[in-house]
């Protein structure tokens, strides 16, 4: 709902990388940023976005001067109000993220590595700044489940989180399950398509959704989870026959990230 105090303000970001992810979240910016602001008064307007490459092509059009290779400089722009992270990895994202949330600027990231990792790091820094490091799109978007379990569910006791959260292993086994199709062939389709990456290793080793359950144990049961703690499995050994026999068992092979926590002695498990 609009409200007086935000009628009419402007929310200027800096966007940090301008690769797939990056191009795509600037051009949705431009598209519905009428809508935004006709529902909620904020008008949201990318002002500076850093880059590696200058010269690249790049699948939408920017404004001239609005990229710059110093993402510091975007960092510190006192222009810049929000900082949005979309360089992906450890470093130089932490550094980035840190001196944006000290400066007093809150930070958007869907870095999974990164929160996985470092994110008790940086929700000290977000709390210690009185500023939001918000993170949905890190973890199930779509659902979303972050905010579930930081507000809706901050005072209920959380014993177990447990779902499909990696797209690509869930398309590549569904391709298996329902066309009867090989794991080379279905990975293969999928890198076709854009869901799985050039190197899937992350994805079908299990390493993306074991650092997306760190993240979600983290957030449940309020304790400080990393990636090294999980124990992961993929999907790469799965075969066509291992699929079959599920079937006729009455069941379907599927990827899960599992964390839990034991209610008797609180041990956390996380796989």
């Amino acid at each position: 709902m609009t409200t007086v105090e935000s009628q009419g303000k402007v929310v200027r970001i800096g966007v940090l990388g301008c690769g797939n992810v990056g191009a795509a979240l600037i051009g949705l910016i431009a598209q519905q940023s009428k809508g935004i602001e006709a529902r909620t008064g904020i008008r949201l307007e990318v002002v500076s976005v850093a880059v590696r490459n200058l010269s690249r092509d790049r699948e939408i059009s920017l404004a001239d001067g609005l990229l710059t290779r110093d993402a510091h400089a975007v960092v510190s722009d006192p222009d810049v109000d929000l900082v949005v992270e979309v360089i992906g990895g450890i470093e130089p994202a932490r550094e980035l993220i840190s001196t944006a949330l000290s400066l007093g600027k809150p930070v958007v990231t869907a870095n999974k590595e990164l929160l996985a990792n470092v994110g008790v790091e940086l929700f000290g820094a977000a709390d210690a700044a009185g500023v939001d490091l918000l993170f949905e799109a890190a973890v199930a978007g779509g659902i979303p489940v972050i905010r579930a379990l930081r507000e809706s569910l901050r005072g209920e006791p959380v014993s177990r989180v447990m779902g499909i959260i990696n797209g690509t292993t869930n398309y590549i086994l569904t391709k298996m399950t329902e066309e009867g199709a090989d794991y080379g062939v279905a990975l293969a389709e999928a890198q076709h398509l854009g869901f799985a990456e050039r190197d899937p290793t992350a994805d079908v080793e299990g390493f993306d959704a074991g650092a997306k359950a760190a993240i979600l144990a983290s957030i449940a049961f309020g304790s400080k989870v990393v990636a090294g703690d999980v124990y992961h499995e993929g999907i790469s050994r799965i075969t066509a026959a291992d699929i079959a026999v599920a079937k006729r068992l009455g069941y379907v092979v599927k990827l899960l990230g599992i964390a839990e926590r034991d209610d008797v002695t609180g041990e956390i498990a996380v796989r």
